[in-house]
């Protein structure tokens, strides 16, 4: 029997009881938002189906992804949209996919950056081109290595966009292998907690791979004026810039989302791991506080479970409260899952969640080191 139950504590016993109690009601609360937020019904606009829109995509020798994805794209079964590829300055096969599917597609445009060893630029400079040559107010910015999993996308899309500044969720196609699954749970993760951070109207990031923005909003911000030479943030610092000026929204529903090709699923992970956590200092000091809380949560629970342990000898409670903590975050996650249609995740989330604290913590070593260079 646990006779600490009938015995006074300690002080030093009472502050590694209440930090255990304090950090788990903590995580219990985001997990609990989370899965509230994520499962908020949108009511979509009827009139936004029919809303003009130009989706503008930046490819660098990216040939293979074009003539894989990009049909599917002007197939959509939508009344007055225009897709633009901006040519960054391939030397691949794009310039002639480009004309073979223009030849076919009438509402499909491009431009091209040549390539200038005297002027570097990054993907803005593509972006921006694109923006301006769009003929609509409303622009879809998306990716050549993303595909829609129907005709319906762009109208459902459009649906939800409401005229707004709009992010929707993304993640990669399913591939078997156990980090390939792993880069699918981080997605994940991700998608949940900025979606739910933006339907609280506290935006903190935005989604390059399924994005919407109006051209009008975009010029009116100049573009990516004062952070064009930055190579991240070209879909957070530009959300977060426009989100001070206009309204804002997030979509969860299966049906606007877009998936990511497998194919490089390391390095384009990484890549956004990267970006993200470079962009960090551009979010609000309050929102940073609220996001790095649940992490923060996270390790002090652990912390305190394990010196709780050591010092109070409660090992019955010790282990019933982690048993509580893991079946309401599980459930928790499992319905966030189960509303994403991403339910083959949950049960190796139970391993994933303990190498993605590890994985985040290096992406923020490596930030801090390449703002330091910077």
């Amino acid at each position: 029997m646990e006779t600490y139950f009938y015995h006074s504590l300690t002080p030093f016993q009472w502050f590694l009881i209440i930090g255990l109690a304090l950090s788990f009601l903590t995580e219990l609360f985001y997990s609990n938002f989370y899965l509230r937020k994520i499962k908020k019904k949108q009511e979509a606009r009827i009139n936004s189906a029919s809303t003009p829109v130009s989706i503008v995509i930046c490819a660098k020798n990216q040939a293979h992804y074009l003539e894989k994805n990009l049909r599917g794209f002007l197939n959509q079964d939508y009344p007055n949209f225009e897709i633009i590829v901006v040519d960054n300055g391939s030397v691949d096969d794009t310039e002639d996919v480009l004309i073979r599917l223009k030849n076919e597609y009438p509402h499909l445009r491009s431009t091209k950056i040549p390539i200038d060893d005297k002027f570097k630029h990054n993907k803005k400079l593509a972006i921006t081109i694109g923006v301006k040559a769009a003929k609509h107010d409303r622009i879809l910015h998306l990716n050549p290595n993303s595909f829609a999993n129907s005709e319906t996308w762009l109208q459902n899309t459009m649906a939800q966009a409401e005229g707004k500044l709009y992010n929707a969720y993304s993640n990669f196609d399913y591939r078997k292998g156990f980090f390939y699954n792993f880069y699918r749970y981080d997605l994940s993760k991700q998608m949940i907690k900025l979606a739910a951070f933006t339907k609280s109207n506290k935006l903190y990031a935005g989604n390059a791979y399924n994005m919407s923005f109006s051209k009008t909003d975009f010029l009116n911000n100049k573009g990516y004026a004062g952070n064009a030479h930055f190579e991240a943030g070209y879909d957070h610092i530009l959300s977060i810039d426009l989100a001070k000026k206009t309204d804002y929204t997030f979509s969860s529903m299966p049906d606007t989302k877009l998936s990511v090709d497998a194919k490089n699923q390391a390095k384009v992970w990484r890549t956004l791991k990267k970006y993200y956590f470079r962009s960090r200092k551009h979010i609000p000091f309050k929102r940073k506080f609220l996001l790095d809380l649940e992490p923060v949560a996270q390790f002090l629970f652990l912390l305190f479970l394990i010196l709780s342990a050591i010092y109070t000898q409660l090992y019955f409670s010790l282990l019933a409260l982690y048993l509580v903590k893991i079946a309401v975050k599980g459930y928790s996650f499992k319905n966030a899952l189960r509303h994403l249609r991403e339910e083959n995740l949950f049960l190796s989330s139970y391993v994933y969640v303990f190498l993605r604290p590890i994985y985040n913590l290096i992406f923020y070593i490596q930030s801090c080191t390449y703002s330091k260079r910077s």
